[in-house]
């Protein structure tokens, strides 16, 4: 009954509350369980059967009435402390919305009881993650009926396989656990001909053998959406099996992008402003950057993607981005957690450069002969001259080799007596006119 009593405890003493429940139990002649009354006893404080659009995040428990509208598989853990855990979903609904019931340990291992279009009652506690999701404290079977205009859509499921092209993949990551272990999580971008979805795996080995462009097929991976999009979860189980087939994708032309949902679309840069460096709600720093493609449509980029070189007249193609309207009423597409961005290769020409590396806007570049080249999969040292082998895609240079031209002192002290020639100083103030 503890449960129970958390509804109300802004209401009642527990001892206030246990007496109600009492003469619940006696006035239904015993007829009914201390459960069964306690639930009567919230009911009438009018705090019972919370609906589901109106739940927030609270750290106050809700009742609840669902019907089950999916089930995830359960799925078992390690903890911290090395004790062993169980984790599973339940979506229910009702006419007012859907939510996400998370459930732990026994309740989760008891989760393959639960049947689709089940009428279930629950108290939890709201909690806040990618959207409100309720951790179950109690849950049970009830006769209770409840009427949706259509079946709702379920945003989990069991186990899938799916046919998909690996559109990014973003680099590894290390998560320190509570207990000062580490873990590692890398999160990629996937599509086929109806959309595109996050790939989210604990085990980075998956993607050894696999580059970006492949077409592949996941087996053993759990599905997962809301309002923000569909991602899919790694589980132990789960298989990564390339395709000799390409996957088509989906993409989106610029004009046709509205201002809500999930696009991936693809254009040419017209306009390219640079990054801005802000500050954000939690003090710390970040930059973000603007560009137009041609439909037109404004991308805007977050974080350290912003600071990477994008140049006019590139091809890009952006995924999974949310689309919005900004304050001056224009549509735009945010490229922040969850999507990528990348720049579509030109075709590509095997060159030999020699020149100087400088530091331009776009990053460290070679100046060769009057031509400024971004330099690609190379970190060379500045103010040093190359010679440089590998190939040229419209003004970036994918490096195979790197050369260093040492510096010939003749050749250095002639372009020194070239430069000091003739001096640009008055005679005035000539070392040779100065007098100590």
């Amino acid at each position: 009954m503890r449960f129970h009593y958390a509804l109300v405890d802004d209401l009642l003493t527990r001892e206030e509350f246990d007496r109600q429940v009492e003469e619940m139990v006696a006035s239904h002649g015993g007829l009914i369980d201390e459960t069964a009354a306690a639930l009567l006893v919230v009911e009438g404080t009018g705090r019972s059967h919370q609906k589901i659009g109106a739940i927030t995040p609270s750290p106050t428990l809700v009742s609840l009435y669902g019907k089950v509208a999916g089930v995830s598989t359960p799925k078992e853990f390690t903890r911290d402390d090395g004790s062993e855990g169980c984790v599973a979903r339940v979506e229910v609904a009702d006419e007012t919305g859907t939510v996400t019931l998370v459930l732990w340990d026994q309740m989760a291992a008891g989760v393959v009881e639960i049947e689709e279009g089940t009428v279930i009652e629950v108290i939890g506690r709201p909690k806040e993650g990618r959207r409100t999701e309720v951790h179950a404290l109690a849950v049970r079977e009830t006769a209770v009926e409840i009427s949706l205009d259509s079946t709702p859509k379920p945003t989990l499921s069991r186990e899938t396989e799916i046919d998909a092209r690996i559109l990014a993949v973003g680099p590894t990551r290390t998560i320190t656990r509570r207990d000062g272990g580490e873990g590692k999580v890398t999160e990629a971008i996937i599509g086929d001909a109806t959309g595109c979805a996050r790939f989210i795996t604990w085990s980075p080995a998956l993607f050894d053998t696999l580059t970006e462009g492949a077409s592949v097929r996941i087996q053993g991976a759990l599905r997962r959406s809301s309002d923000e999009g569909i991602e899919y979860v790694a589980q132990e189980e789960t298989r990564i099996l390339p395709l000799d087939h390409e996957v088509p994708i989906c993409l989106t032309p610029p004009g046709e992008v509205m201002d809500k949902g999930v696009y991936s679309v693809r254009g040419t840069i017209t306009t390219l402003h640079p990054a801005r460096p802000f500050t954000t709600r939690r003090g710390e720093a970040s930059w973000v950057r603007n560009l137009f493609i041609d439909g037109p449509l404004r991308i805007v980029i977050w974080g350290e993607r912003a600071r990477d070189p994008f140049l006019c007249g590139e091809t890009i193609e952006v995924y999974n981005a949310s689309a919005r309207l900004n304050r001056y009423g224009d549509v735009e597409l945010s490229v922040g957690f969850g999507s990528a961005i990348r720049v579509i290769p030109d075709v590509s020409e095997e060159m030999v450069v020699e020149g100087v590396t400088i530091l331009s806007p776009e990053g460290i570049s070679v100046f060769d002969a009057g031509n400024l080249y971004i330099l690609e999969y190379a970190v060379l040292p500045l103010a040093s001259r190359f010679r440089l082998k590998g190939r040229l895609s419209g003004r970036r240079f994918l490096v195979d080799e790197a050369e260093p031209i040492p510096v010939d002192p003749t050749d250095l002290e002639v372009r020194a007596e070239a430069l000091c020639g003739s001096s640009l100083s008055p005679p005035e103030v000539r070392l040779d006119n100065l007098s100590v």
